[in-house]
């Protein structure tokens, strides 16, 4: 299988590596000092799914440099506000039967990759999984929560290649599954990542603290409330099936084993870099307004990040 990993930081480095550890034909586009390193050593691979070196690599950090002019398959792996330029800029190695995936965090990357190359060719990725870049040419698999799920969102999409893909993923080293419920899993994920990410980066707190004060457990689940109402109205599927089941789940079983980790966000805000509010909080709050569903705690949330994006460049 020919497989093109667009924007191979991370996680799409592991994505990569794995694959190209068993046989398949990967090409990476990322950053020249990463990109650099793999192709002068490999990229190591260590962590909880054991260590590893892939040589097989082939590494670019330009479309145009790109040795093939076709893929079975494109994994796009880059932040969710390179969507749009990621998605147009793959156009000249993308073709008819290729399937590209948004393997992406957040929500509207599906959307953004459909509007290029329509929905029967767009694949969703729900992936709960932890990689790090120790330096370039080196990433470590550090946590993993569950099996990564991939699905499409058309009738007419293939599901068959998309159900092997999975089964591919997953004997190559990478937990994965198909599932015919993607939105629903994709917004089980953002709910999470939404209730915890702004709070823990702004108030710069680890999750578990968050449980502690009432301040945050009552915005936490005004954020959830909101979410919820805007899948309603968007006739999105939800699970659990109720706000209030998911904000019981979320304070009991999900926050307390993670209870010292801290969001990305916070990694995001100490680096300088720009977050992903947009696709997390913001994306629920303007989802919510294209619906006719008020959502005041996400839209304020999305606010003080893009404040403190400002402030602090």
């Amino acid at each position: 299988m020919r497989v093109l990993v667009m924007g191979a930081g991370a996680i799409g480095s592991a994505v990569g590596g794995f694959m190209s550890l068993a046989g398949h034909d990967v090409v990476l586009i990322g950053r020249e000092s990463h990109m650099s390193a793999i192709a002068r050593d490999g990229l190591r691979i260590t962590g909880i799914w054991g260590e590893h070196r892939a040589c097989r690599l082939q590494v670019c950090t330009q479309v145009v440099d790109v040795p093939y002019s076709h893929f079975d398959w494109v994994f796009i792996t880059v932040k969710s506000y390179d969507t749009a330029s990621a998605a147009r800029t793959i156009l000249p190695v993308v073709a008819p039967d290729t399937l590209v995936c948004s393997y992406q965090n957040g929500l509207g990357n599906a959307e953004t990759i459909a509007g290029v190359f329509g929905w029967s060719r767009t694949v969703g990725a729900r992936a709960i999984y932890g990689v790090r870049v120790c330096e370039p040419g080196w990433i470590e698999i550090t946590v993993i929560a569950q099996p990564t799920a991939l699905g499409v969102y058309s009738a007419d999409a293939p599901v068959e290649r998309v159900r092997a893909m999975a089964q591919t993923m997953n004997d190559a080293g990478i937990p994965t599954v198909y599932t015919e419920e993607i939105a629903t899993v994709l917004w089980a994920k953002v709910a999470y990542n939404c209730a915890l990410n702004p709070l823990s980066a702004l108030l710069d707190v680890p999750y578990g603290k968050l449980l502690e004060a009432e301040d945050t457990r009552v915005m936490m689940g005004e954020i959830v409330r909101e979410l919820y109402a805007t899948a309603a109205a968007r006739h999105v599927v939800l699970k659990p099936s109720t706000a209030e089941e998911y904000i019981h789940h979320l304070f009991e079983d999900l926050i307390p084993p993670t209870a010292a980790h801290y969001a990305s966000m916070r990694e995001d805000f100490k680096l300088g870099r720009r977050t992903e509010i947009d696709a997390l909080n913001g994306a629920i709050a303007r989802m919510g307004a294209e619906s006719g569903v008020a959502c005041p705690t996400n839209a304020l949330l999305t606010r003080l990040v893009h404040a403190w994006e400002l402030l602090h460049r």
